[in-house]
C-alpha cells in the first residue's frame, strides 16, 4: 500500500508542477491583454460551463472595448464572446459600463430601458427572466411576429389570406 501511496505522491507533485507552470503562463497572457490577475484561482461555481453560470464580466470585456458603441451591439458583442452562454440583464449592464458603453453603473431604470432595446431587436432573446442570449443560438425557435413587419398575424398580413380565400 506504501508502493501505492508514493506512486500517488509522485503524480500529484508532477501535476502540480504543470499546473504551477500553467498558472505562470496564464498570468503573463492576461498581463498582456490587459486583464486582472487579482484571482488566479476562480470560483468553482464560475468556471462551471453551464449557461446560468455567473459571467466574470471583468474576465470578458477589458476598459474600453465597446467606447462608441450602441448598447445593442456592445450587448451583442458581449454575448458573442461568451460562447453560447447566456447572460443576466445585469451582468450585460456591468459589461457596457465596463466597456465604457455607458459611462455610468445602469441603474434599476436604465436596466429596464436596455431590457426593452433587447426585446425590440430580432438579435436577442430572452430564454428566462432577465436572462438573455443570442437569436442565432436558438435556430429552432418559434419566430414572434413583430407588429408592422408584414409576418405571419400581422395586421398587413390579413387583406392577403382575405384575397386569396375569396
Amino acid at each position: 500500500m506504501t508502493d501505492m501511496n508514493d506512486a500517488k505522491r509522485l503524480i500529484l507533485a508532477d501535476w502540480e508542477k504543470k499546473r504551477d507552470d500553467l498558472d505562470v503562463l496564464i498570468s503573463a497572457l492576461r498581463r498582456e491583454l490587459g486583464m486582472s490577475t487579482d484571482s488566479m484561482i476562480p470560483d468553482p461555481v464560475v468556471v462551471s460551463q453551464t449557461s446560468t453560470a455567473p459571467v466574470r464580466v471583468e474576465d470578458v470585456v477589458t476598459p474600453g472595448d465597446f467606447f462608441g458603441m450602441s448598447q445593442v451591439s456592445a450587448a451583442k458583442e458581449f454575448l458573442t464572446r461568451l460562447n453560447k452562454r447566456t447572460a443576466t440583464l445585469n451582468e450585460i449592464g456591468s459589461a457596457l459600463y465596463r466597456g465604457k458603453c455607458t459611462s455610468s453603473p445602469l441603474e434599476e431604470k436604465s436596466l429596464k430601458n436596455l431590457s426593452s432595446l433587447l426585446s425590440r431587436s430580432e438579435e436577442f432573446i430572452s430564454v428566462a427572466k432577465s436572462r438573455w442570449g443570442l437569436s442565432e443560438w436558438y435556430p429552432n425557435r418559434a419566430k414572434k411576429s413583430r407588429k408592422g413587419n408584414g409576418g405571419e398575424g400581422s395586421p398587413q398580413a390579413k387583406p392577403e389570406e382575405e384575397e386569396a380565400t375569396a
